[in-house]
């Protein structure tokens, strides 16, 4: 039986650990980076781009 990455990682079991899953890497990644974005801008962008 094959696991799907929904069923092997808990962050994607819901719609909302997915989106702060996916808020929290992209933050990181961004301050490694030296950019000056906030969490509450990604989650509006995210948001956004799921609608």
């Amino acid at each position: 039986m094959k696991k799907t990455i929904a069923n092997s990682n808990k962050y994607f079991a819901t719609t909302k650990k997915k989106e702060k899953m996916i808020v929290n890497s992209v933050y990181s990644s961004a301050k490694v980076e030296g950019s000056k974005i906030t969490k509450k801008e990604l989650t509006k962008h995210y948001r956004f781009l799921q609608s």
